[in-house]
């Protein structure tokens, strides 16, 4: 279970994803290794939006989703 910090500095870093048009790699990581359950799963959803809305999405960023969606089975 995430503690209140670990919670909050993944919104930080999500807040921050959202608002990015190129979120850095660095950012994705970070969230990444911190993040609890429902905010991974924010994440994601956000990260779908994004591909889903792309006539030409980014292969790394999907590899990223595959990769994540594959650790949660």
């Amino acid at each position: 279970m995430a503690n209140e910090l670990q919670a909050a500095y993944a919104e930080v870093l999500l807040n921050k994803i959202r608002q990015d048009v190129y979120p850095s790699t660095t950012h994705l990581d970070m969230f990444e290794a911190v993040a609890p359950p429902r905010q991974m799963g924010q994440y994601l959803a956000h990260l779908m939006q994004r591909i889903e809305a792309e006539p030409h999405p980014s292969i790394p960023m999907m590899k990223r989703i595959e990769s994540i969606i594959m650790r949660f089975g």
